[in-house]
């Protein structure tokens, strides 16, 4: 059986037979044929495209995927494991966000357990937490694993039915950025701060399509930190994502720490 389908630039999915455009106009085209994917992104594919993308792939991780790109940056491959074609696609996502943000953001994620080795230099609670295996576990099981003591600087989500994440819980010791206690909604409306949210989203996106724990390193812009200049930093996320469980039940568990400052943020 085969199945073709286009994205959008605003990432929404259109099936083949109803196109409102030439085809070569959009970004992303997926053909599926049994257990094979071929993925085309063109050079002038956006964020909300190649995040539309990652969620919809992930449910098909038992397929063999070919990826044919024209975008800079991100090479034509073909992946026989799909998580990384998932990581790959996500570092291209992240990399178009934050080239269209200089200043703001600069920084690379990869998988844990391939970085390199610095943790003397991070707080007890992120190392101890990367040697839980919980990702693939359900979500209660999994939460309970959880000591308080190593979750205290966490911050929690959930993972909503439009595919967003929502705040659950924030780091007691968080210094940046400051959230309303009322704000229950999605991150993209529960701060005003509506970049920071974007940027927060990618990166949990590409953890919960992995099931895998990944660090997040490099520099940022703080609004409204005393110290100018961008603060170099290092991120856990830890997702729950169990293939048993129904998406509405994923968490994601991130722990971000500042260090020159020695300070946590959402």
């Amino acid at each position: 059986m085969r199945l073709t389908i286009y994205i959008d630039k605003n990432g929404q999915i259109i099936s083949s037979n109803r196109l409102r455009a030439p085809a070569r106009t959009y970004p992303v085209c997926i053909e599926k044929q049994n257990r094979k994917l071929r993925i085309m992104i063109s050079r002038k594919v956006t964020t909300n495209a190649l995040l539309t993308l990652i969620n919809h792939i992930r449910i098909l991780k038992d397929s063999s995927m070919e990826l044919v790109s024209e975008l800079p940056g991100l090479d034509s491959d073909i992946f026989e494991e799909a998580n990384y074609c998932f990581l790959r696609l996500g570092q291209a996502c992240l990399a178009l966000f934050e080239a269209a943000r200089k200043g703001q953001f600069l920084s690379h994620v990869d998988f844990w357990e391939e970085a390199a080795d610095d943790a003397d230099q991070l707080p007890f609670e992120i190392t101890n937490l990367t040697r839980l295996k919980i990702a693939h576990l359900d979500t209660p099981t999994a939460l309970a694993q959880l000591l308080q003591n190593e979750t205290a600087n966490a911050a929690f989500y959930h993972f909503t039915a439009d595919y967003s994440l929502a705040l659950m819980k924030l780091p007691e010791n968080m210094v940046h950025p400051p959230i309303s206690e009322e704000a229950t909604d999605p991150l993209k409306v529960a701060n005003s701060e509506e970049t920071y949210m974007s940027w927060l989203q990618i990166t949990g996106h590409i953890a919960i399509a992995t099931a895998q724990p990944l660090r997040q390193f490099g520099h940022i812009q703080l609004g409204g930190w005393p110290d100018t200049g961008m603060h170099p930093f290092i991120k856990l996320l830890l997702p729950i994502a169990s293939e048993f469980e129904r998406p509405k039940n994923y968490r994601l568990i991130t722990v971000t720490y500042l260090i020159h400052q020695k300070a946590y943020i959402l």
